[in-house]
């Protein structure tokens, strides 16, 4: 009986270290948006928006058979990026942008 108790006791433990440990998460990354927000804005008001907006040059691509893909690189486009870490401003980070340059429409 007393390992049927300490047993129940440990699957408590474990299950609410779990909890703290998801809780904790959550709260970095809450933490770490909220700072990337703060820091844009500051430099919005140091520098201006063009302190925090970029542009980065993509191109849009076609879905072919097979799983292949038409790139029009005759059709480059640019699109505005912002520089944080997370999507701000209704922009997509440029960081992304620039691993992204190939864009995929239907």
């Amino acid at each position: 009986m007393h390992d049927a108790r300490t047993h129940a006791r440990f699957r408590l433990f474990r299950g609410n270290l779990l909890a703290l440990v998801l809780l904790a998460l959550v709260a970095l990354l809450l933490i770490l948006y909220a700072g990337d927000y703060a820091l844009l804005r500051i430099r919005i008001a140091r520098h201006g928006p063009s302190s925090v907006l970029s542009t980065v040059t993509i191109f849009y691509a076609a879905p072919l058979n097979g799983g292949k893909v038409s790139v029009f690189f005759d059709q480059p486009q640019t699109q505005p990026c912002a520089r944080s870490l997370f999507p701000q401003l209704n922009n997509v980070p440029c960081w992304y942008l620039r691993r992204h340059t190939v864009q995929v429409v239907d």
